[in-house]
């Protein structure tokens, strides 16, 4: 917008916040006369000879203005609006979605890791949670039954770490294996009875040996209290030589 100084004629560029601020009045910095910019308000800039609106007229400023809508503003300023311009839509805040996007994939990187991690101990033969320890949780939480206080046995939890079945030179005939077993459980579980199978060339079953806890161990287990968590455990047996058969073997934990 632009006024006139009445005095000099000098055009002055006007905006509503200044109009505000001086009630329209303002001091013509050629003359130093004192006008009413809104006695010779103007939407462009005037040409020489060009009068302003009239008194009671509305100055034109661009962009039409709906007076019913204006008066409908007073009551509800909420609802006010130009015409010609579309309603603004309001735009959810944004910090918040970049938040809750962020949080995501945080809980979903330490969820990862942490499969990772339990992953790896498990191939590796040392898992962060023994089966046990995991069916103790779970009952805790109501997620399971509780165990049975009955004597602790999981043969799922006794691991073969080793094998290794030979010819015994001293004794003809006669078939030596040697392992290598582990308690992978938390807690004293009872020595297990150990069966050994042997297969010929077509994996078909040529014989096979049963062990109970006194065929391998120096002492009586009955005595004694079962295999301790995580301790290793080395067996030393002799096997009947069936012949040139035998080709692999099978050892299996009951």
């Amino acid at each position: 917008m632009f006024t006139r100084c009445p005095a000099c004629a000098t055009v002055h560029p006007v905006n509503a916040s200044l109009l505000a601020r001086g009630g329209g009045r303002y001091r013509c910095g050629k003359c130093q006369a004192r006008c009413n910019a809104l006695d010779a308000l103007y939407d462009d800039w005037p040409e020489a000879g060009q009068k302003p609106a009239a008194r009671g007229e509305l100055p034109v400023l661009g962009v039409q203005i709906d007076l019913e809508e204006a008066g409908r503003s007073r009551l509800q300023p909420e609802d006010a609006k130009l015409t010609g311009e579309p309603a603004e839509t309001p735009q959810p805040p944004k910090r918040i979605g970049l938040w809750l996007l962020r949080t995501a994939w945080i809980v979903a990187g330490v969820v990862i890791g942490a499969v990772i991690i339990v992953k790896v101990a498990e191939w590796s033969g040392h898992p962060v949670l023994e089966r046990d320890e995991a069916d103790q949780w779970m009952a805790r939480l109501g997620l399971a039954e509780p165990q049975s206080t009955g004597p602790f046995r999981d043969l799922e939890m006794i691991h073969l770490v080793s094998r290794q079945l030979t010819a015994d030179p001293s004794i003809p005939g006669t078939l030596r294996l040697q392992a290598t077993i582990v308690n992978r459980a938390s807690r004293s579980q009872p020595y297990p009875s150990i069966e050994v199978v042997l297969f010929d060339a077509e994996g078909s079953r040529i014989t096979d040996y049963d062990f109970e806890p006194g065929d391998y161990l120096a002492s009586d287990p009955a005595t004694g209290t079962g295999m301790s968590p995580h301790a290793y455990l080395p067996l030393d047996l002799e096997l009947e030589d069936p012949g040139v058969q035998a080709v692999g073997f099978e050892l299996n934990f009951r």
